[in-house]
């Protein structure tokens, strides 16, 4: 496959299909840019494609032992991933306590509003740190509509004073869930309060000075870009526009981005993505979670495969529109449930095969390559990096595992192991897209 490397590497030459024209006499500051005809990314004047993971623990991987923390693993673990080629890692910069709630990161960064846990601040700032020393980017991620980290629920909870968050079971209760998470922007009587709590804490990371290193958050080129929230659902034009307005006007030197499954429709994909300050265009694709693929059905790759064709082309054509750039930043698959269907713990075992994933993986990779020729694409994180972490591992002081799966998931459904056949896939892709830079 080296070889074939090596042909796209020249065709690029030839057909001139880089995705990113870079700016002329760029200063070298090491921040990552919009190309100038928005099709991609430069970083110090060159082409820069999104070889990317969800790497979401990083934040608490980084933190000391009495912090619930594994500086080593963590350090270990970005090393890995910078030898197969990584160079962005999509994480957390937020999480809400308390820290009794259910489903949640623990400990938590903010356990109240303004009240921050020091350790954990101190594991972002190792993170990063550790990040710059192999020469990767962070897209840091604000918020969350989903439970695991606190997030919007939370927010809703300290301006309501009422702790009662209707928490999803399994696949029951999700819209309740959903209804009551929207508040944080759809609630008259919750907005303003919430909305200004937040913004307190965007501020705060913003103008963090990191403990190792002694940058500001504001002027470390380490950070690509400030991240409104992962996977905000419907939310409205203003909240988008306003939220990234606040974060470019703290942080000009970064970009900034929704966080947007860009599920829906293309009206919801430009609802969220078409403002002056949103400077790029995300997308997320999980087609077992959306009933697409059933990983105890053989024959149901298939059916995956067919819905991501159709998915990133139409999301591609959607960014094109606009006019900017656009990086998958999550997509995912089970292991082999379907070798032994019957058997639940089997899809969740680490010595499971991947060759489901292995397959999906390639396809979704082959297909970001090609439309990255043409300037359609610029690159991918995967869901998510699990390391030397391991699914039958036991639980830390705080009940965290700290795998690619959050808490309120099955430990071992979509994280990738440091010896899964996976990861060499995702080495040949990250070779692939670092020749189409040159």
């Amino acid at each position: 496959m080296r070889i074939l490397t090596l042909t796209l590497g020249a065709l690029a030459v030839l057909t001139g299909f880089s995705n990113a024209a870079p700016h002329k006499h760029e200063h070298k500051d090491g921040f990552v840019k919009v190309a100038k005809n928005g099709k991609g990314f430069t970083r110090n004047g060159e082409p820069y494609l999104i070889r990317g993971a969800n790497y979401w623990q990083g934040m608490n991987l980084g933190a000391d032992d009495c912090s619930g923390g594994d500086r080593k693993r963590m350090e270990e673990e970005i090393k890995q991933m910078a030898d197969i080629g990584i160079n962005n890692l999509r994480v957390m910069a937020s999480s809400e306590g308390p820290d009794d709630q259910p489903y949640r990161m623990r400990p938590s960064l903010m356990s109240a509003p303004g009240v921050y846990n020091e350790g954990v601040f101190v594991g972002l700032d190792h993170l990063l740190d550790t990040m710059g020393r192999h020469g990767m980017t962070a897209v840091m991620t604000l918020n969350n509509f989903w439970q695991w980290s606190g997030g919007f629920a939370q927010y809703v909870a300290w301006v309501t004073g009422n702790q009662t968050i209707p928490y999803p079971v399994g696949d029951d209760f999700w819209s309740d869930f959903t209804a009551h998470s929207a508040r944080f922007y759809n609630d008259s009587s919750v907005v303003d309060e919430a909305q200004a709590m937040w913004k307190d804490h965007i501020e705060t990371v913003i103008s963090r000075r990191n403990t190792v290193n002694g940058k500001l958050y504001r002027d470390d080129p380490v950070i690509m870009s400030w991240q409104l929230a992962n996977e905000p659902q419907e939310g409205p034009d203003w909240w988008f526009e306003d939220t990234a307005n606040f974060i470019k006007k703290r942080a000009p030197k970064h970009l900034v981005s929704a966080g947007l499954e860009s599920k829906l429709d293309q009206f919801d994909f430009n609802r969220a993505h078409v403002h002056k300050n949103m400077d790029y265009t995300t997308c997320h694709l999980w087609v077992e979670n959306w009933g697409i693929y059933d990983p105890a059905n053989e024959s149901s790759i298939e059916d995956a495969l067919a819905y991501a064709k159709d998915y990133l082309s139409s999301r591609s054509q959607w960014a094109k529109d606009i006019k900017k750039p656009i990086v998958m930043e999550e997509f995912g698959m089970a292991r082999d449930a379907w070798i032994k269907p019957d058997d639940e713990a089997f899809k969740y075992h680490p010595d499971t095969p991947t060759a489901h994933k292995d397959r999906y993986y390639q396809y979704i990779f082959d297909t970001i390559v090609g439309y990255a020729k043409k300037g359609r694409f610029s690159g991918s994180n995967f869901w998510a990096y699990s390391g030397i972490g391991r699914s039958t591992d036991y639980p830390n002081q705080y009940g965290m595992k700290w795998l690619g799966d959050p808490p309120h998931e099955i430990p071992g459904w979509y994280g990738v192991y440091d010896k899964d056949t996976t990861i060499q896939i995702i080495e040949e892709y990250n070779s692939q897209l670092k020749e189409l830079e040159h």
